[in-house]
């Protein structure tokens, strides 16, 4: 008598490999999970802003090279420079932002540039200053923002932020 036979060897292979697939299957499963969340970005999303103007643009950017997602936004410089003199602007585009995000979207990498100072004269501000300022002084801004000089432009962007910012703290009431 015979026990086990050639019958009960296929049944207990078929049950390890069973047992064996399952296993990496899930071994699979959890490597793609504990990747996702610990630190392998799939995409990145990237923001510019000109030097020269203060506009932004950005995209997103995936693992393998695609970039979707394409966004601008003008600034006021740009809009009123581009709308006295056509084909006057010029961009110099510096990285503010490039977050890599993981499979489930948490932040696991960054890289940024450092934008000059025109970054801290935000929309808001500029269409503001804008309103108050003729054309000639709001074209000089340009050029100066144009010109690269770090020292003055400097200066130029906290008087600038200054006058608006000013005159928003003169008008709301005090609270003393």
């Amino acid at each position: 008598m015979t026990t086990g036979g050639r019958c009960g060897n296929d049944w207990l292979n078929a049950v390890k490999w069973r047992y064996l697939v399952f296993g990496l299957v899930f071994l699979a499963v959890l490597a793609v999970l504990l990747l996702a969340v610990f630190g392998v970005w799939v995409c990145r999303d990237w923001a510019f802003v000109c030097e020269h103007t203060g506009s932004r643009k950005g995209y997103r950017q995936w693992r393998l090279g695609l970039k979707t997602g394409h966004w601008t936004r003008k600034s006021p410089l740009e809009a009123f420079v581009a709308s006295q003199e056509p084909g006057a602007i010029v961009h110099q585009w510096t990285s503010y932002a490039g977050t890599g995000k993981s499979l489930l979207g948490l932040s696991v990498s960054y890289g940024h540039g450092r934008p000059g100072p025109v970054f801290r004269l935000d929309h808001d501000i500029q269409r503001a200053w804008i309103e108050k300022n003729d054309a000639a002084t709001v074209r000089a801004l340009y050029d100066l923002l144009v010109s690269g000089n770090e020292v003055e432009i400097e200066e130029r962007v906290i008087a600038v932020c200054n006058e608006i910012l000013g005159d928003e703290e003169e008008e709301s009431p005090r609270r003393d």
